[in-house]
């Protein structure tokens, strides 16, 4: 039996309009509830909720002209039954990351070490690639849940599956992304200083809440970007001329005139390696190229011979090492 079909025996009840049959059903019904089924539940309404269906059962009552005496006991059950269905409808509009305590909601977590990328599917058909170093946290399944919200530390690709009656909802440290059913781009590692969101296709809702708890809303269309300042303590949009923020995505590395010191980072990222330098001077050379898929020796080689100066060393524990000097 539904809630809805529970309720409206309790009110055909009320009005003393219960065929026979209807009332040997509610009978059986109610025999499944006791007291302490409502009393166990911690939920601080609970008392108003009771006195407002104790009061409402007893006008109800006088109005009917029912046997006051006999029928005690079994309007005190049809209160306790009363007060779970409010329960129920108090958990259902619970935070599903609240919700989940409640009801042991299992999460699973998935993580890409430096050098790894990895693609799945979650229960509902949505599509993530993960890029190295990132971590992601999610329902084992969402059909109990009124939204589809993950946590996200690191960089990820989405394409979100449709469904307008369940939103996706991505958390990153201050700032909050929620879509329906559309594919985006969201870079939030915990040690770069913004976190940013770029759309490809659909449309996207960015939230950012500041320091003093202001909350600054944006929404994205394709080939936009909202870029929140850890520093700034704010949120920007702008657009995006090419797909370049996609590159992880499709195994291309990109150096567009940064120093050896940032393209490092990227081959640290990227490779899952460690580079050190023989001099400070080496990090302050630029370099400019593009790889598709390339292996980090074919990468070394090639900035070696455009430098026409710089050598490397592999050493122990996947390190590498930077000498020489640059002389473009």
């Amino acid at each position: 039996m539904t809630e809805k079909e529970l309720q409206d025996l309790i009110d055909k009840y009320l009005l003393g309009n219960c065929t026979q049959q209807e009332q040997e059903l509610l009978d059986k019904a109610l025999d499944s509830y006791n007291d302490e089924d409502a009393t166990s539940q911690k939920i601080d309404q609970e008392s108003r909720i009771k006195a407002d269906i104790h009061s409402n059962i007893f006008k109800k009552e006088i109005y009917s002209n029912k046997k006051q005496s006999s029928n005690k006991r079994w309007l005190h059950a049809v209160a306790t039954v009363l007060i779970l269905i409010s329960i129920g409808v108090t958990f259902y509009h619970i935070n599903p990351y609240e919700k989940e305590k409640l009801t042991s909601q299992s999460f699973i977590t998935k993580s890409t070490e430096w050098g790894q990328r990895s693609t799945f599917t979650l229960q509902d058909g949505t599509k993530i690639t993960l890029n190295a170093g990132s971590s992601i946290e999610f329902p084992e399944n969402f059909i109990a849940l009124s939204t589809r919200e993950v946590k996200l530390n690191g960089e990820a690709f989405f394409e979100v599956a449709k469904n307008p009656n369940k939103p996706f909802i991505i958390h990153t440290q201050n700032v909050t992304t929620q879509v329906l059913g559309t594919s985006f781009n969201v870079n939030a590692y915990e040690f770069s200083e913004n976190i940013s969101v770029t759309v490809k296709t659909g449309k996207v809702r960015v939230q950012s809440k500041n320091k003093v708890g202001d909350v600054n809303t944006v929404y994205l269309v394709p080939n936009q970007m909202a870029a929140y300042s850890k520093k700034g303590d704010e949120l920007i949009t702008s657009i995006v001329a090419n797909e370049n923020y996609l590159d992880w995505k499709n195994g291309i590395i990109r150096f567009n005139d940064i120093t050896f010191l940032e393209a490092s980072d990227m081959l640290t990222r990227w490779y899952g390696i460690e580079i050190d330098f023989q001099s400070s001077s080496l990090k302050n050379c630029h370099v400019t190229a593009r790889y598709e898929k390339a292996k980090l020796n074919v990468v070394l080689e090639s900035i070696k011979f455009a430098t026409k100066g710089m050598d490397y060393e592999f050493l122990a524990n996947n390190k590498i090492l930077l000498k020489g000097s640059c002389n473009h």
